[in-house]
């Protein structure tokens, strides 16, 4: 019994110590993404790893040798900043690490350095440090023999830095920054550009109210940039939902979601253009996602969206992004995983995917129009949102309410019959040059037989 109940105390101890990070700590997938093979496979390294969960994996020797070639340049070049032989700046860097390394265990979980002792974590640690700093400065994808690289093998571990099972802290890299006077922010966003920062003096990217933990982190700070700002519009719209003042029934309709199961009744893209509903490319802050905005017209209707890239890298970096905010210890609102949930209820099949080309929306080099929805139908179905969705429990599932505000209206419109009825006459008869014409000729004629007969029954 004694053992039974060490049990129950030791795992309160462990929750109250990882309650203490106040940071995400770098981990594995959660475990029922892990068991999804079919997601999985976007979740692990190709060619390199970086910290302690994939080191030493036999198809990673690779990434090994990169890895120890990278680290002696880099403490090479240290070494000359403080004209110190290269084992000797070799020494000092590792020396730092050693001297934190209590501190960088605890941004790890338990889990993902099992098995490490302290000498051999920080030497892991030290030499991932390294070639992955020597990795962001360099990275060029117009010239990846900077890296001693091919082209191919460049962009599979370009890829890998942004897994999250391939995570290090940036704390940890600036531990390594501070002494060799390299400017970390630089090099990620030099990183995150494939080297265009190094290349082209292009600007760095700001963040606002938000420091990244990592590469990652850093990613989906780029797409979803606006914490504060999101966070604020997510309180107004809270306080409309239940505002007193609002007590008649327009304002309630056109306030409120009605919190009905059945209230998605369109499909996808194509449902929503036969009520001539359009897609628009929204190119104000193009690249974020929560650029969205709907407008209901008298008879039309214009749905915004940011403007989307996808290549190979797309779907890798999509996956770790949902697997990151599902992580217990990640206390962001879901905001990648109510977009992707969002998407896919546009995109049914490859027709929608060529109706958002065709606005501009998406540019599409991942391959031919059913592998992108496909991407998205698989991603809906790896989202809470595909548990349960309802109005009511939205901080329950991976569903904004920026993002069911904008559904409703959509579905307000969707549902006037009268708006309905127009836009479908309209693209029933007028869906061509030569039918207005056929209309407009039609209605000249009616208008000049109307006035041959009036001349006739009054001649004078």
């Amino acid at each position: 019994m004694d053992k039974r109940l060490s049990q129950l105390k030791e795992a309160q101890e462990r929750f109250d110590r990882n309650n203490e990070i106040l940071i995400p700590r770098i981990q594995r997938v959660p475990m029922f993404l892990r068991q999804n093979e079919r997601f999985y496979k976007y979740c692990t390294p190709k060619i390199i790893s970086f910290g302690p969960i994939h080191h030493n994996a036999k198809n990673l020797k690779e990434g090994e040798h990169y890895k120890l070639l990278w680290t002696s340049i880099f403490v090479a070049d240290y070494g000359k900043k403080i004209d110190k032989d290269a084992n000797e700046a070799c020494m000092l860097l590792l020396k730092k690490i050693e001297d934190n390394i209590e501190d960088l265990k605890n941004m790890f979980t338990e889990d993902a350095i099992e098995g490490y002792n302290d000498n051999d974590l920080a030497w892991i640690l030290f030499v991932d440090g390294c070639s992955l700093l020597h990795f962001m400065e360099n990275v060029d994808d117009q010239c990846p023999d900077a890296l001693n690289l091919k082209f191919d093998q460049l962009m599979h571990i370009w890829r890998d830095t942004f897994l999250l099972e391939n995570q290090l802290p940036k704390i940890m890299l600036e531990i390594l920054c501070e002494e060799t006077s390299v400017d970390l922010d630089f090099l990620i966003n030099n990183s995150f550009a494939m080297g265009a920062c190094k290349r082209l003096g292009m600007a760095m990217l700001q963040l606002e109210n938000h420091k990244p933990f990592h590469l990652l982190d850093f990613g989906r700070s780029v797409y979803v940039p606006n914490f504060e700002e999101h966070a604020q519009m997510e309180k107004q719209y809270e306080e409309s939902e239940h505002n007193p003042k609002n007590t008649k029934q327009d304002q309630k309709d056109s306030d409120k979601p009605e919190i009905d199961f059945n209230w998605n009744t369109y499909k996808s893209i194509r449902d929503l253009k036969t009520v001539g509903i359009q897609v628009v490319a929204n190119k104000t802050d193009k690249w974020t996602w929560s650029n969205i905005s709907f407008k209901s017209k008298w008879f039309s209707g214009e749905l915004r969206l940011p403007i989307f890239l996808f290549n190979d890298v797309t779907p890798y970096v999509f996956r770790n992004l949902i697997a990151y905010e599902m992580c217990p210890d990640v206390h962001y609102n879901y905001e990648c995983c109510s977009f992707f949930s969002f998407m896919d209820s546009l995109i049914d099949n490859a027709e929608d995917v060529k109706e958002l080309r065709s606005a501009g929306v998406f540019q599409n080099l991942l391959g031919s129009d059913e592998e992108l929805a496909k991407l998205f139908n698989d991603l809906g179905d790896d989202l809470p949102t595909k548990m349960y969705c309802h109005f009511d429990y939205t901080k329950a599932v991976a569903y904004s309410k920026k993002y069911i505000f904008i559904k409703h209206e959509i579905e307000k419109h969707y549902k006037n019959k009268w708006k309905t009825w127009l836009a479908q006459a309209y693209n029933t008869h007028f869906n061509t040059p030569w039918a207005m014409i056929a209309f407009l000729a039609a209605v000249l004629a009616l208008v000049l037989t109307f006035i041959q007969t009036w001349f006739t029954m009054n001649p004078k």
